[in-house]
């Protein structure tokens, strides 16, 4: 008898600390599909860089495993979303929107990083079939969705040049810009001023 009620207690505890591990690697969502205007809440699979305990972009670049609040699963493809929302371990929100709505070009998800009136500027994540590097590329676009820039961020700053050209004030304050706060700062000026004009 003892030991049925060991084997019991130990099944047990297996059972529940399995299902604790799982969880730890999905995070709080809500997303709609392209299909629906129903907002979803769901938890997300998190495909982490080193780990799933901590968020990486690249849980919205591959087909995406959805838990609902009975534990049902379903897999989502990127291309489906209209919207995502993803809580992570520190409750920072990460949004991505479908990028049909605010490109000329079909990318998938994008990530908003600053949207005026004037300029608009994305991030653009992708894999490319049989590579095994993750790329993050800038996207600008005017009013019209015409795209002003395209490329990775690193070499952006010849674009914001031209971008900024006629404007000395936002072309200095871009000579000691070196974050993307500071690219969305004067991008966020630059509207300003083109409204003026």
């Amino acid at each position: 008898m003892k030991a049925k009620i060991i084997l019991l207690f130990s099944l047990f505890s297996i059972l529940i600390f399995s299902q604790e591990k799982e969880n730890k690697g999905f995070f709080p969502a809500e997303y709609v599909l392209k299909s629906s205007n129903d907002t979803i809440k769901a938890k997300v699979r998190n495909i982490g860089k080193f780990t799933n305990k901590k968020y990486y972009f690249a849980t919205v670049l591959f087909k995406m495993k959805m838990k609902d609040e009975q534990g049902n699963e379903t897999w989502i493809e990127p291309n489906d979303l209209k919207y995502i929302k993803i809580t992570d371990e520190n409750t920072l929100k990460h949004e991505y929107f479908s990028s049909s709505d605010r490109l000329p070009v079909e990318r998938g998800l994008i990530e908003i990083m600053y949207e005026g009136r004037n300029v608009m500027w994305y991030k653009d994540y992708r894999n490319r079939a049989l590579d095994m590097n993750l790329q993050i590329r800038g996207i600008i676009v005017d009013k019209n969705k015409k795209i002003i820039y395209d490329g990775f961020f690193y070499d952006a700053k010849g674009k914001f040049k031209k971008i900024f050209s006629g404007y000395p004030d936002l072309e200095e304050k871009l000579k000691s810009a070196k974050e993307e706060k500071d690219y969305i700062e004067l991008l966020r000026l630059y509207d300003t001023k083109t409204d003026q004009r």
